[in-house]
């Protein structure tokens, strides 16, 4: 048989202190940890924070003008008319792939009685990398009135105008289209013809 320690008593009440202690550092070293945001916030400002609110984080819009060159004859001025009701867009282009012809995003416009368009881009947009090499403006679509005009589906590039606060603007400066009869290389001069003096 063994002999009983008189050591004994003393390790068993030791073992209970020691896993006490360790539940109590274990406790604060929870209480140490940081809190998750949601203590803090509201749902509506966790959802402003990251840029989901009713303000927009950024702003992102391309403006234009969309104007028609009329060449009467031959040794006659350039007219320059500004195009009201034209439907723009800008088509943006990203480099993962997507199928054939398939663009990835579109915001439209339709031009002013000026001509002039300015379209706010989707916040998806806002920080596609090289704004200026993945989007172009495209003419769409002409009013019923505008006939004659040659219209190609050619795109118009985008260049940064400013920056400021988080807001970008980008233009397509002026879009000029031409009447079909005479080119207008065949004019003397450029007119002006705009309401706007």
């Amino acid at each position: 048989m063994l002999r009983r320690s008189a050591r004994e008593p003393a390790a068993v009440l030791i073992l209970p202190a020691i896993l006490l202690l360790a539940a109590a550092a274990a406790a604060a070293a929870e209480e140490a940890l940081p809190m998750p945001m949601e203590v803090y916030f509201t749902p509506a400002e966790l959802a402003r924070i990251a840029g989901y609110g009713e303000e927009p984080v950024s702003s992102v819009s391309v403006s234009g003008q969309l104007t028609f060159e009329l060449c009467l004859r031959p040794g006659s001025h350039l007219l320059t008319l500004e195009m009201p009701g034209a439907k723009v867009a800008v088509t943006c282009e990203s480099e993962s792939p997507t199928p054939s012809n398939q663009l990835d995003s579109l915001a439209f416009a339709t031009t002013d009685e000026y001509g002039n368009f300015t379209i706010d881009l989707p916040p998806q947009l806002h920080a596609t990398p090289d704004l200026e090499k993945a989007c172009t403006v495209r003419v769409l679509q002409l009013p019923a009135d505008s006939c004659r005009l040659r219209h190609r589906s050619d795109t118009y590039g985008l260049r940064l105008s400013s920056v400021e606060d988080g807001v970008r603007a980008y233009t397509a400066g002026v879009i000029r289209l031409q009447v079909s009869d005479a080119p207008s290389d065949h004019c003397v001069g450029v007119e002006h013809m705009s309401e706007r003096r």
